[in-house]
């Protein structure tokens, strides 16, 4: 029975593809040239389809605002730019064609057998190597483009799992970037300074191969003689947790601590540190050694904070060494195929399987053995949205400790609130203008008063941190819905 095309496409259910079609009649009669996306086709009368599925077309938004009186917000459309693939032509569903479904009477190997980088990562192990064509290449500029070309012939020999680096730019600002970093990559690193909110992550950074050594960068008021005060400057050599007592309200109660060295002029003072304060740290760096990617995974707890020192040499363009500093989060394994050139099967490239969208043409199996392969590995940069992604995935796995409360005691929250009526001025409201430049004074002034007491060397990481907050970012959020189209595979000639 013959639909229209738009008929057809709703009433199809997609487990079902790819389906055969031949198109029956309709306004396109035959030899009339139908042109899609600059390409031209003929679309006759009798001509065999094959579905092989759906992709999106184009983006429908709306910008929603409640404004009462206004009419309905008029949607309008986003355009994508969709790469043309070479055999293939895409019809929107809307055609005023009728069709008719064949495919049960129809050898559908006439057509091509177009595999999707999610098909081929679907196959078997056993199923591999195998030869191929490239029919629509992936888009980014961190892949091998001399391998992967329209047109170019390539050996996919194998899917496996590999293991990256995920890491971040180390800036105040959206939108950061982020990064798959291998473990060949074969640029040095320096370790940065990390900065630390509460000695409750003193205590999770600390290790035993060096001693966690931090300056305080925000004061804080002790309301009990047994626990120590902070102020701006004050250097510390973190050294464990503990618990004691301290008296709150006539009661004695049991508080968990960081026990830390106070670092004096000619000697060491002991303090501790309740792992609720809010505070801020920031860690004094003394090493001044250069670390391959695989040594700094081997010897410190992630996350960290490193720099590009020397760029990786191998590479034309090394993407991480133009970023000020990056936190290496967590190690993460992913999927990958194996694929190389045809005519250079011995030099392989690690494609990621679910962020890389590519068309190939099965041409045949690859017999014999292929024998041992160089493997190489580019530093891929993923989108925010794919970031969190992972983070979620790698997450799910592994579950922090949570934070103690911030407040433990009555008696603190009223030193707290005695502390800060103290230190506010009396006098008439001010305006926020004036409020913004009491504020920007104080900040300055509680810099320098920093500056005064901290080390040369401290001082210089303190101020790189400070240019990188003052960078500034933007990012876009759009709600979007979506209409569809099909792809139409031409039939290969006997």
């Amino acid at each position: 029975m013959a639909l229209s095309l738009e008929e057809f496409i709703h009433s199809l259910d997609l487990r079902t593809l790819p389906r055969v079609l031949e198109v029956q009649s309709g306004f396109y009669f035959e030899g009339s040239i139908y042109e899609m996306f600059g390409n031209e086709c003929c679309l006759s009368t009798g001509e065999v389809i094959k579905i092989t599925g759906l992709k999106i077309k184009k983006i429908i938004a709306e910008i929603c605002e409640h404004i009462e009186g206004c009419e309905a917000p008029q949607p309008f459309e986003l355009p994508m730019n969709f790469p043309v693939r070479k055999d293939i032509v895409r019809i929107l569903p809307s055609l005023d064609v009728e069709v008719k479904d064949i495919t049960d009477s129809y050898d559908s190997n006439w057509f091509l057998q177009l595999l999707s980088t999610q098909d081929l990562f679907e196959m078997t192990s056993k199923e591999f190597p195998i030869v191929a064509e490239v029919i629509e290449a992936p888009q980014g500029n961190q892949l091998p483009r001399n391998v992967l070309q329209p047109g170019k012939t390539i050996v996919i020999h194998k899917k496996c799992q590999a293991s990256r680096i995920l890491a971040s730019e180390i800036r105040s600002n959206f939108p950061k970037r982020h990064f798959l970093i291998p473990p060949s990559y074969k640029g040095k690193f320096k370790r940065r300074p990390r900065e630390f909110p509460t000695p409750y992550d003193l205590e999770i950074a600390k290790s035993e191969k060096e001693p966690l050594h931090v300056v305080a960068t925000k004061a804080f008021h002790s309301p009990h003689d047994e626990l120590s005060s902070v102020s701006a400057g004050d250097q510390f050599l973190v050294q464990h947790s503990q618990t004691t007592e301290v008296l709150c309200e006539g009661i004695k109660k049991v508080v968990n601590v960081l026990a830390c060295e106070k670092i004096l002029k000619k000697s060491y003072e002991a303090a501790l540190l309740p792992l609720y304060m809010e505070g801020g740290f920031v860690e004094v760096i003394h090493d001044k050694k250069q670390y391959q990617i695989s040594e700094l995974c081997a010897q410190f707890h992630l996350p960290f904070n490193v720099k590009v020192s020397v760029r990786d040499l191998f590479t034309e363009e090394d993407i991480l060494a133009a970023t000020p500093g990056l936190r290496l989060e967590e190690a993460i394994t992913d999927s990958y195929l194996l694929i190389s050139d045809f005519a250079n099967p011995k030099e392989c490239w690690e494609i990621p399987a679910g962020r890389v969208n590519m068309t190939v043409q099965l041409v045949n199996n690859l017999s014999g053995d292929p024998g041992s392969f160089l493997v190489k590995t580019l530093v891929e940069e993923i989108p925010e949205e794919q970031y969190y992604m992972m983070r979620r995935y790698e997450n799910s796995f592994s579950y922090p400790p949570p934070r103690p409360p911030k407040h433990p005691s009555v008696e603190e929250t009223k030193l707290s609130l005695l502390n800060l009526a103290e230190e506010k001025t009396v006098g008439l409201p001010k305006s926020p203008k004036s409020l913004h430049v009491d504020r920007s004074k104080k900040l300055h002034s509680s810099q320098a008063g920093l500056d005064s007491k901290v080390p040369v060397g401290c001082q210089n990481d303190l101020a790189d941190l400070e240019k990188e907050k003052r960078k500034t970012g933007k990012t876009a959020v759009a709600g979007t819905s979506a209409t569809t189209e099909i792809f139409k595979n031409e039939k290969r000639q006997k």
